[in-house]
């Protein structure tokens, strides 16, 4: 076990390495999870009350995001949300990783297929024209997975902490 000292003003505070890195861990799990709800309430806003233009989708990176900015700035969030929802969870699991809670780092690496399994359905519902309503589902049965995940991964690293 590693003990980090803190300079004198805070009168000689020990921290556990170990401790911290968890918490590192959690708290990333926790905005994960609150980018994932936003992530949910957006999808289901743009599922029900965006227009979404007609007409095919040119199968390219541009073709996919003129789609998204005809389609709406709400739309266009939610993609990047989806973005941002993919970097957060290759972070968690590298940091799962370094806690070596074995349980963490499956639920990381399952989470983080769900999440991919999200956005492989929202860029296949793009580029259907917004049509194929099986990548629509794809992309909430996805979520609900990397949602439960997440939440399980919490769960791992807090009774890992408070059994230590």
């Amino acid at each position: 076990m590693t003990i980090v000292r803190f300079p004198p003003q805070l009168n000689g505070c020990e921290v556990d390495m170990r401790e911290l890195q968890l918490s590192k861990l959690q708290l990333l799990v926790i905005g994960t999870l609150v980018v994932l709800s936003v992530q949910a309430w957006t999808g289901d806003f743009v599922n029900l009350f965006s227009v979404f233009p007609v007409g095919t989708v040119d199968s390219s990176l541009g073709g996919l995001l003129q789609a998204l900015k005809e389609a709406g700035l709400l739309p266009l969030f939610h993609a990047f949300a989806g973005i941002l929802l993919v970097a957060l969870s290759v972070v968690v699991l590298v940091l799962s990783f370094r806690s070596k809670i074995r349980n963490a780092e499956i639920a990381s690496i399952i989470g983080l297929a769900a999440v991919f399994s999200a956005v492989m359905g929202g860029v296949l519902f793009v580029l259907s024209g917004f049509q194929d309503n099986g990548s629509s589902m794809q992309m909430a049965g996805s979520f609900i997975g990397a949602y439960a995940l997440y939440f399980l991964e919490l769960y791992f690293t807090k009774m890992n902490t408070t059994h230590a």
